[in-house]
């Protein structure tokens, strides 16, 4: 039977390695090949795990697809904010590609930028980022996915709210479950100077509140730092864009000073804000409540704000590990969305009311149950 796997597997095109640990190691060389392949591990009705460039390596159970191959960037538009990618691609090759195109993807989690777009897409943050207005939107304009018996699907290029339901819902976020991520058009933001400004607050919750307070009046900075100690904490934000940037600060530093805020002097603000975080950090997606209730002392960097909540790295001061964060986290509500060690499952379908539908696409698909 082995035999027999390994020569269907050949058969797609892809090298095949086996694992020492066991499974196999499958990389295709193109996107038709990707599509044999996942057919073939469909068939098979065997565990199914992606890997692209940069991301951590996958469970050995069954097959990993290895598409760090496919990584060609077919075009970047800087004039209309549009790039096709496959999904192999890293994020952070990605967005360089961008920057010499007068673009970019924007403030991403330190994961997201480290891995591929593949995994940005079908992992926890579903390509998520802050849009201006406080609110979050996908990257994703359009999704190539391979279904369960290799044939491509491309979700349309249009505005969510006019197409309805479709690929898209199955392919981001899915970890691909039901289908893999092949390829995508991204929307990307043009390049513009950052203008920064920091603050001293009496505690870092009212710091973490007065964030909330920005993004419910729809003045959502592209990124934001908080450092809490003893003594009260001090929070840098940064906002982006050409016009909007210096009424969007002013306008903050009016509601922050109605709410007690001390204004800084500091003009290395924008560097400060940027720097990775000084202790072992955990990545969260979480409701303001969540990230107010965190911690007294640590620090806090925000990405993808909006009136609901964050997406943000948490670190403890002393050296304290990322066990202690993120416990820390799940306590207070949040979840956990990296290192991926310590992900937690996202809401199931069975908690959404959506279990008979689940297990419908399961049966449709062919595809494996969690283990």
């Amino acid at each position: 039977m082995i035999d027999r796997l390994r020569q269907d597997l050949g058969a797609s095109g892809a090298a095949i390695v086996e694992e020492p640990q066991g499974g196999y190691r499958v990389t295709p060389p193109s996107i038709a090949s990707l599509g044999r392949a996942v057919a073939v591990v469909r068939a098979w009705k065997l565990p199914l795990r992606v890997r692209g460039s940069g991301d951590a390596p996958g469970n050995a159970r069954g097959v990993l697809l290895d598409v760090g191959s496919l990584d060609r960037i077919a075009s970047v538009d800087g004039g209309t904010g549009i790039v096709r990618v496959e999904a192999g691609c890293n994020v952070a090759a990605l967005e360089a590609a961008a920057r010499r195109a007068g673009a970019t993807l924007g403030p991403l989690l330190p994961s997201v930028r480290a891995g591929s777009v593949g995994a940005w897409l079908a992992g926890p943050t579903r390509g998520e980022r802050g849009v201006p207005g406080a609110r979050r939107e996908t990257a994703a304009l359009s999704v190539t996915a391979v279904l369960a018996d290799g044939r491509l699907a491309e979700s349309r290029a249009a505005p969510r709210s006019a197409t309805g339901p479709d690929l898209d819902h199955l392919a981001l976020g899915g970890g691909g479950r039901l289908c893999v991520v092949a390829a995508a058009w991204i929307r990307l933001f043009p390049v513009s100077p950052a203008l920064a400004a920091s603050w001293t607050f009496r505690s870092l919750p009212t710091a973490v509140a007065a964030l909330e307070k920005l993004c419910l009046e729809r003045s959502a900075p592209a990124r934001a730092r908080i450092v809490g100690s003893g003594d009260g904490a001090r929070l840098a934000m940064a906002w982006e864009g050409l016009e909007t940037a210096p009424m969007e600060r002013d306008r903050s530093a009016r509601i922050l000073s109605a709410l007690g805020a001390l204004a800084e002097s500091d003009r290395g603000a924008n560097y400060w804000l940027r720097e990775p975080s000084s202790g072992d950090a955990v990545e969260v997606d979480a409701r303001w409540a969540s990230l107010r209730g965190w911690s007294q002392q640590g620090e806090l960097q925000f990405f993808g704000m909006h009136a609901g909540g964050a997406f943000a790295t948490l670190a403890l001061p002393d050296a304290r590990g990322a066990e202690e964060a993120a416990a820390l986290a799940r306590a207070a509500g949040a979840r956990v969305i990296a290192p991926r060690r310590m992900r937690d499952a996202g809401p199931g379908w069975e908690a959404m009311g959506a279990g008979a539908v689940w297990r419908r696409l399961v049966e449709a698909l062919g595809v494996e149950e969690a283990p």
